[in-house]
């Protein structure tokens, strides 16, 4: 185990995060408990602005691969401060916050959570080898009937009726990509979120999120539904995501 009281530096970015046109820096700091493991608490945000004194904040998450990101998300010719990282585990969870500069203070504006309670999601199995997705005004239907019969055992009587065994769910992020198209001044959020079946292996689609953070609101510019191909056996499920054989309804 490392000396876990030692703060360390663990990214640093620069961007116009005070003014409009000026040059500030940004550092990441924080312990790394574990040897040669890139997971890291205790951890501290650090804003040195071009003029002014430091602004520092302490970031309420722990992670792996813990990195800053810094762009304009909110459309005001200013950047934010994305801390993004994972929380490790088999679901392969993202941490993502954004910070914005207001007032001599870094005031969150989103974290990860604000996902599933601005864009709520629901899945359920359905008779005849179906799986109804909801996704507040968007509804999905995946067809899985042409899995093996030894997958779909588990799930459905031999007359294709559901069994009260399983209940898919729909995931906590597993991916926040900022992206920017080139026609666009503000950098957006690309929010991938897996659709889970009789395991956690088991991805039956991945629900995909397009959202803005103008004017510092949330805001879900598209969904839509990428489904996996599977070659299963008894002891793995690989997967490759394609965009077919889904239905869209609504």
């Amino acid at each position: 185990m490392a000396d876990n009281t030692k703060k360390v530096i663990i990214d640093v970015n620069s961007g116009n995060i005070t003014d409009e046109y000026s040059k500030d820096k940004v550092t990441l700091v924080g312990v790394y408990p574990f040897k040669d493991i890139p997971y890291a608490d205790n951890i501290e945000l650090v804003l040195n602005p071009e003029n002014g004194e430091p602004i520092s904040i302490n970031f309420p998450y722990s992670g792996y691969s813990m990195q800053l990101f810094v762009g304009d998300f909110t459309g005001d010719n200013k950047s934010e401060i994305m801390v993004r990282g994972a929380f490790g585990g088999s679901g392969g969870f993202e941490i993502a916050v954004i910070y914005k500069y207001e007032d001599k203070r870094l005031i969150e504006i989103f974290n990860q959570d604000l996902v599933n309670q601005n864009n709520p999601c629901t899945a359920k199995y359905k008779d005849n080898y179906k799986v109804h997705v909801n996704c507040d005004d968007k509804k999905y239907s995946i067809d899985i009937s042409s899995r093996p019969k030894e997958y779909l055992e588990q799930i459905y009587t031999p007359k294709g009726a559901v069994k009260p065994n399983y209940e898919p769910y729909v995931d906590s992020p597993n991916a926040i990509y900022p992206i920017k198209q080139v026609y666009n001044d503000a950098y957006q959020l690309l929010i991938q979120q897996r659709i889970v079946g009789i395991a956690n292996a088991d991805t039956l689609g991945v629900i995909e999120t397009l959202a803005s953070l103008i004017n510092s609101e949330f805001e879900v510019i598209y969904k839509g539904l990428l489904l996996p191909q599977y070659n299963f056996d008894s002891r793995k499920v690989s997967k490759k995501l394609k965009t077919k054989n889904a239905t869209n309804f609504f």
